[in-house]
């Protein structure tokens, strides 16, 4: 599965939903790296996300010495990319150290050797045959920005298992009434939905 590299559940029961998490890695755009972004989030082929805009740029400035050595003096590079709509841009100026990062509607600066970054979550809307039967299931997106890349850390959302009248049934039959309370209210919150 491109960009998604370690899943982690947190409590899955027969009649609860859990908290996934899965971190990503390199799924990024970076000035001096290129663009590896991906739209894919949970491997299934299908895109999770819109990801629109996508640019990046990086240019070295130097001057040439008499003996035909060339003496670098700044760098300077961008990179940008709307996610789901919302805008996430890193800048370096290297020439005179400047750099910004934005994030939407945040936005940061440094001069001089101050680093800056922003850290955010997206909202994201998905299918996938795997998760919650294949149910448009909602989560976010967690973006880093830094001057030299945007890189998708990390997505999070409710997976809620699956429930047969067998087997899930019998498992809360089998935890007595408490159980069966439980199923007619998964079940009658799942009708609402």
């Amino acid at each position: 599965m491109a960009g998604a590299t370690a899943a982690t559940a947190a409590g899955v029961t027969a009649s609860h939903a859990s908290l996934v998490t899965i971190n990503l890695s390199d799924n990024f755009i970076s000035g001096r790296g290129g663009n590896h972004l991906n739209a894919d989030l949970t491997g299934d082929g299908q895109p999770d996300l819109t990801l629109t805009g996508a640019n990046f740029y990086y240019r070295r400035s130097g001057t040439t010495t008499s003996n035909g050595s060339v003496h670098f003096h700044f760098q300077k590079f961008s990179e940008a990319v709307n996610i789901n709509g919302v805008y996430a841009k890193g800048y370096d100026n290297g020439d005179f150290p400047s750099r910004y990062v934005k994030l939407g509607s945040q936005f940061r600066f440094a001069t001089g050797s101050n680093s800056v970054s922003l850290t955010g979550s997206i909202p994201i809307s998905f299918k996938d045959l795997h998760i919650n039967n294949g149910k448009m299931t909602s989560g976010s997106l967690a973006v880093t920005v830094t001057p030299d890349k945007v890189q998708l850390d990390s997505f999070t959302y409710n997976n809620t298992p699956a429930t047969s009248d067998n087997g899930d049934s019998l498992a809360l039959l089998a935890m007595g009434a408490g159980g069966v309370l439980t199923l007619r209210r998964w079940r009658a919150a799942q009708a609402r939905s």
